[in-house]
């Protein structure tokens, strides 16, 4: 065994002849753990929240989507539909027709005052359901679009708040306006807009951003509203659970070249994971930064333990151990209550994360889908940050010890 290592590990957990020592140095273990449980818990927090995000999403995305790049509108006769559906990696395919349209509604016992919201109109087929998990999401009402030549209209939470729709009034349909394409409205106001009716009967709940303007209806009813035959916004495509999800975005990419783009889950919602991941990262950072200023709480315990061991650096430089020996013995205590410190903080953070997970004790304030904080546990995090705290204490230490060991041998 190295003996410079050997003396150190001694000297951490030999009694000291100043029980002063002893507290100093159980002060920067301690400190070092509390860093690093920190670091651990805000990046489980961080990792649970982009999962439950990401869950969220997966009610009203797709595994992939397809939207045309230099127009606006993907028609019938000029995609290959068929080629597409005949992959084996393509479990389902839906057809979407979304923009932005007037909507009004009459509240029962209010007919002269209606009730008025521009929404988002996703008008889909019937794989939609397949494609998505917005079926799980139903929080009142069914998820139905169309029956018996009856046009029906699923809205979110915050749309159906906004126009205050009762799902059991058949009597007020929801009125959709959007204007004609062909028309103009200087010369006939009257005849420039389509109207198209539908009836409430599903409210869905996923996230406030979709809750506040999403309504979803039937595909045909979508393309008479807008007076569009055969043209729709996107593409979204399921994937077959035994094939690779990536290889087919690639596959469909070649297949249909640069006039259309192909996105999976985390393209489709980039700037919300980048906003995730800069925050995460951000979070680790500072709280690094507050690790690094703690850790010089280590270079005052050092520096007691170097004066407490100034008869054992006399013996030892008789002995014949050199300044370099010397010093390193001071530098390995200083890795090993780092090392102990980060160790300790790690077996509490993921004690803390895994009560969290089990027990939600932890709540969330506010109004959210979930009541306490998600946390989720990585085996790369831990290790990230191992190495950053392991890292940030020695750089914290070694210019310092240096300095201090060369004040204190050069006196021997």
């Amino acid at each position: 065994m190295n003996l410079a290592f050997y003396i150190s590990r001694r000297y951490l957990i030999a009694k000291k002849s100043h029980n002063a020592i002893n507290i100093i140095t159980a002060i920067s273990v301690g400190l070092v753990a509390v860093g690093t449980m920190a670091l651990i818990i805000i990046m489980s927090v961080f990792n649970g929240l982009e999962t439950l995000v990401g869950s969220m999403e997966q009610s009203v995305s797709s595994d992939l989507v397809i939207k045309p790049i230099n127009n606006k509108y993907i028609t019938q006769d000029s995609f290959p539909f068929e080629t597409i559906k005949e992959y084996k990696e393509v479990k389902y395919l839906s057809k979407v027709l979304e923009d932005n349209v007037l909507l009004k509604y009459f509240p029962a016992l209010e007919d002269e005052n209606p009730r008025e919201f521009i929404a988002l109109v996703r008008g889909v087929d019937d794989n939609y359901k397949r494609t998505t998990q917005i079926e799980s999401k139903i929080i009142d009402g069914v998820f139905l679009l169309k029956s018996n030549n009856h046009q029906y209209a699923v809205l979110g939470n915050g749309v159906a708040s906004r126009l205050q729709i009762h799902l059991n009034d058949f009597d007020n349909p929801i009125h959709f306006y959007f204007p004609k394409i062909d028309v103009d409205p200087i010369l006939n106001p009257l005849n420039a807009v389509n109207i198209e009716n539908a009836l409430p009967y599903g409210v869905f709940g996923i996230q406030q951003e979709l809750d506040d303007k999403l309504v979803i209806c039937s595909l045909d009813f979508v393309q008479k509203l807008m007076g569009l035959t055969n043209k729709y916004t996107s593409i979204v495509i399921a994937t077959n659970n035994d094939y690779s999800t990536d290889k087919l975005q690639s596959k469909l990419q070649d297949l249909l070249g640069k006039e259309y783009s192909v996105k999976n889950r985390k393209q489709q919602n980039a700037i919300m994971y980048n906003i995730m991941k800069s925050e995460k990262w951000s979070s680790f950072m500072i709280l690094s930064f507050i690790l690094f200023i703690a850790t010089f709480n280590l270079v005052g315990a050092l520096s007691v333990l170097i004066i407490d061991k100034q008869d054992d650096i006399f013996n030892l430089s008789f002995m014949g151990a050199t300044n370099r020996m010397i010093k390193r013995i001071f530098l390995y205590e200083g890795f090993l209550v780092t090392l102990s410190g980060a160790l300790l903080g790690l077996v509490l953070g993921s004690i803390f994360v895994f009560l969290q997970d089990t027990f939600h004790f932890v709540p969330m304030q506010g109004s959210f889908i979930v009541d306490s904080f998600p946390v989720e546990l990585r085996g790369m995090d831990l290790l990230a940050v191992l190495a950053v705290v392991l890292s940030v204490s020695m750089i914290a230490v070694i210019i310092p010890i240096n300095r201090l060991s060369k004040t204190f041998l050069n006196n021997n």
